[in-house]
């Protein structure tokens, strides 16, 4: 089964999005901020992170550019959690290379698919030359 870190400072919002994920069969990791993440990315790697960009202390982009910096992290699809009109935050975050994001309020079948899609392509493209690259080189 997938592990998902979802990471929001509102329980409540944790919570609801655990529920819609394990609904679907997926173990859940929850963290109230960034600092709390990047602890459990350290010691257990997720599949997918569901970030909240609003936190107090780190916030979410803070949070996805030490993801991003650090090589066992790195390759981790992040999906956005964000509230509407929150466009400047969400091109910083695609420059960062944040996989997808969802808007507040979401709906449950929008979360399911943009973690479905993230877990996809996460397993598709698995970070290796491709074979005829390789056998050329």
């Amino acid at each position: 089964m997938p592990t998902i870190l979802v990471v929001d400072d509102h329980e409540e919002i944790r919570e609801a999005l655990a529920e819609i994920l394990e609904e679907e069969g997926h173990n859940i990791l929850q963290a109230a901020d960034g600092l709390q993440a990047l602890e459990i990315v350290s010691h257990s790697r997720p599949d997918v992170i569901l970030l909240d960009i609003a936190m107090p202390g780190m916030d979410g982009l803070e949070t996805l550019r030490r993801l991003k910096d650090q090589p066992e992290s790195s390759n981790l699809p992040v999906i956005m959690v964000t509230a509407q009109g929150d466009r400047q935050n969400m091109v910083k975050a695609v420059q960062l290379g944040v996989r997808d994001y969802v808007t507040k309020p979401w709906e449950p079948g929008e979360v399911e698919m943009c973690v479905n899609w993230a877990l996809k392509a996460a397993s598709v493209v698995p970070n290796q030359d491709p074979p005829l690259l390789a056998q050329s080189a």
